[in-house]
């Protein structure tokens, strides 16, 4: 399982650096073309647009992965070892379901709008929805990774 979370963890990043140097290269060319060049791409508004929310999705699921989403813990460190534990488990519990509802919800929308054309380019809109199954599947990975290490420590703190 840790290497399967390595992998999708290195994958999501070469796709965050491609995702976001097209997004620079593109923003540049937008603004020289309608400021300097007076004729401006019509399409790449649309594109960084989605290209920024497929950034923002991959980011999230990067983040399950190192732990980077905010915590409230004022209450949760006042209860006693044995349910921190426990409630941690539930937490990447409840991470990986709603991955899982990601990846549902996210297949039917791709299905939903196969025929839907995007405005400005020749594709159909189920391209910015694919990245809610594929997101929803890396979060749900590296929850799955997240739960398995914590079990398996967890399990062996409580034989003891």
């Amino acid at each position: 399982m840790e290497r399967l979370d390595d992998f999708t963890a290195r994958l999501e990043r070469w796709m965050l650096i491609v995702l976001l140097t097209v997004m620079v290269i593109l923003g540049l060319l937008q603004i020289i073309s309608r400021f300097v060049i007076k004729a401006p791409i019509m399409w790449s508004e649309a594109l960084l647009m989605y290209m920024f929310v497929w950034s923002s999705f991959l980011g999230a699921s990067l983040a399950v992965r190192g732990l980077s989403h905010f915590e409230v813990e004022i209450f949760v460190v006042r209860l006693p070892r044995m349910i921190q534990k426990v409630l941690s488990l539930a937490v990447y519990a409840m991470i990986f379901a709603f991955a899982v509802f990601m990846i549902w919800k996210g297949l039917f929308l791709v299905k939903l709008n196969q025929r839907q054309l995007m405005a400005m380019m020749p594709f159909t809109m189920s391209g910015p929805y694919v990245i809610l199954p594929l997101s929803g599947t890396f979060m749900a990975i590296h929850s799955l990774n997240h739960l398995a290490r914590n079990f398996s420590r967890h399990h062996s703190e409580w034989r003891d």
